[in-house]
């Protein structure tokens, strides 16, 4: 849009006081109404200047009002004449500063000008902002995964086009925010929505809802856009602008999946490490490498989707929890750490997102254990035996999101209790009768020892310690009962099964 452009729109009968026909044709960017004697701080070129020369008080006013006008890169300047004409002052100084000066009628509000301005410029600011979005979006590509560009472009497009707008993650967290304020029930409500599968762009409240992620991409492990205002109303150019904004966050989405990525390998082995028979000092440079230093307070949060999907289930925690999540058997395992109060936290935020992501799991159920705090490399293991056991104590809650603490485990002989008699006796006898009769017959205390083996968490040396055993000792006993049974004691669920069995004495 030029100035001549605003000349010309009969429904305001400005006219040129001061301006070459070279000089109208300066690009206008926005409108600004003021009456400051000195609007420098706030004006940032290309504006159209509307005035009602307030700020004048002698020849020496409009000079100086001119000089901050044309410093500041200006497009024009238009003065009402609705109490007194335009002084002779303010025109000579217009004309030896180059700058275009326009009359505004008496009957001519400023409020109307400054509206047929803008409903001329958003196209035009929208074209420009999705063209320079585009730009942006090739620019984080070749970024780092880092979240700190989100706020820019958000601001961006603030500023650019008056509009609102924020990134929410699927439970309702604020990503990015810029001229958009959402309560917590406004959130909720929200994220309910878009979890609930709904086609987008949608409003929900007077707002809308713009997707980000691939359209058959799972909901719950992916971020939306929300706009303030009812996209019903959008013209093609601004949803021409947000299918460029959200084309933008989903580039800086990869990238930052990407990244996560990298961290997975190492995840990986520390798990693969922690299940094999490892000395806890071979442990500890990755857990390091991990961010995890030496003898750190941590917990272990293992979860499991229902109907499988083990990599779906690590995209939940990675999203939930912001650390690096390894696959185990099915099940994603995090390693979180847990310093004062932290731990207690982060167990709450955790149980009330995946409550919030409850409508994205479709028929599925997920399944959420969590181990205590423990101190290090040498207590990671018993924590991980702990967290998957309190996993498959959760599939037998009657819960979409169904999440079991340490602190619950012990429920488990209440389980038992409620089990009859001669099922619990069949049982026992199933799981641990080879190794019964195999005591009777040869007076060996394998039960025992299996049952020093769990307390222990797997420990070697600390198993061995307790039963004053040298430890190919314990490592003869235990292949013993892994070979009377046909059970791997490696394996959680065989653990579990031994541990149950055990309880029923």
């Amino acid at each position: 849009m030029k100035l001549r452009d605003v000349l010309e729109d009969r429904e305001l009968h400005m006219d040129v006081v001061v301006g070459e026909e070279r000089a109208l044709e300066r690009p206008l960017r926005s409108v600004m109404v003021t009456d400051l004697p000195d609007p420098r701080r706030y004006l940032t070129g290309g504006e159209l200047v509307l005035t009602g020369m307030v700020w004048r008080r002698g020849a020496a006013d409009s000079t100086a009002f001119v000089d901050a006008l044309v410093e500041s890169e200006v497009a024009g300047l238009a003065a009402g004449d609705q109490y007194h004409s335009i002084p002779d002052d303010l025109i000579e100084a217009c004309r030896a500063a180059g700058l275009p000066l326009l009359r505004v009628p008496a009957d001519v509000a400023f409020a109307t000008i400054t509206e047929r301005i803008n409903r001329a410029l958003t196209p035009q600011r929208a074209d420009d902002l999705a063209e320079l979005l585009g730009q942006h979006r090739h620019l984080v590509d070749a970024e780092s995964g880092g979240r700190e560009w989100l706020t820019e472009v958000l601001e961006l497009v603030r500023r650019h086009l008056d509009l609102g707008c924020a990134v929410l993650s699927p439970a309702g967290h604020v990503i990015a925010s810029a001229g958009l304020e959402l309560s917590g029930a406004a959130r909720a409500e929200l994220a309910r929505e878009y979890l609930a599968g709904r086609h987008l762009p949608a409003t929900v409240s007077g707002r809308t809802l713009y997707g980000i992620t691939d359209a058959f991409a799972p909901r719950v492990v992916g971020w939306f856009l929300v706009f303030g205002g009812d996209c019903a109303g959008w013209a093609a150019d601004q949803h021409r602008l947000a299918g460029e904004l959200a084309a933008l966050i989903a580039t800086g989405c990869r990238r930052m999946s990407h990244a996560r990525q990298g961290h997975q390998p190492l995840a990986d082995e520390i798990v693969r490490l922690l299940t094999a028979v490892t000395d806890p000092a071979e442990l500890q440079p990755r857990l390091e490498l991990a961010g995890l230093p030496a003898d750190s307070a941590l917990f272990v949060v293992v979860a499991r989707l229902s109907e499988g999907a083990a990599g779906l289930a690590r995209g939940i925690l990675e999203e939930l929890l912001d650390v690096a999540v390894a696959v185990l058997d099915g099940e994603a395992v995090a390693m979180v750490p847990a310093g004062g109060q932290r731990a207690t936290e982060i167990v709450r935020a955790l149980r009330e997102d995946t409550a919030t992501l409850a409508d994205g799991f479709s028929a599925a159920r997920l399944l959420v254990g969590v181990s205590g705090v423990v101190a290090g490399a040498s207590e990671l293991r018993g924590a991980l035996d702990e967290a998957r056991y309190a996993c498959r104590l959760s599939e037998l809650r009657d819960e979409r999101v169904a999440f079991t603490e340490h602190e619950d485990l012990s429920s488990h002989m209440m389980l038992l209790a409620a089990v009859p008699e001669d099922v619990r006796r069949s049982f026992r006898r199933r799981v641990l009768g080879p190794v019964l009769d195999y005591d009777q017959a040869n007076g060996a205390a394998l039960v025992p020892t299996l049952r020093a083996f769990l307390v222990s968490s797997g420990s070697w040396t600390k198993c061995a310690g307790a039963l004053h055993l040298h430890v190919n000792t314990l490592r003869y006993r235990i292949q013993r009962i892994e070979q009377l049974t046909g059970r791997d004691l490696g394996k959680i669920d065989d653990r579990v099964d031994f541990f149950l069995a055990l309880s029923l004495d």
